[in-house]
């Protein structure tokens, strides 16, 4: 299931309310992967860190295109390595 995105209408506040979407949705995304509660996911933690597999990373790219509405290829989660990171990269496209 996909979260509606808020619409950005250019201000901090539509920033802000899309950040904190696609954090959610990513957070998310992680802890169902690895089988934990999303409160136990770190975001400033490195994927691999986290216990993500190259497999998992490449099935994340998956539910976070289908939870965000937006395309996430595998060089993103690379050159971006923890959830911030790439939420940070996300938000701003």
């Amino acid at each position: 299931m996909r979260p509606d995105l808020p619409e950005d209408h250019g201000g901090a506040d539509g920033r802000r309310g899309r950040h904190t979407t696609l954090l959610t949705a990513a957070v998310t995304a992680v802890a169902d992967l690895l089988g934990v509660a999303p409160d136990s996911v770190a975001t400033g933690v490195p994927f691999s860190d986290l216990g993500l597999s190259s497999i998992q990373l490449a099935r994340l790219t998956a539910q976070l295109e289908d939870a965000m509405g937006v395309e996430v290829t595998l060089t993103a989660i690379y050159d971006h390595p923890d959830i911030e990171q790439l939420v940070e990269h996300l938000a701003m496209r």
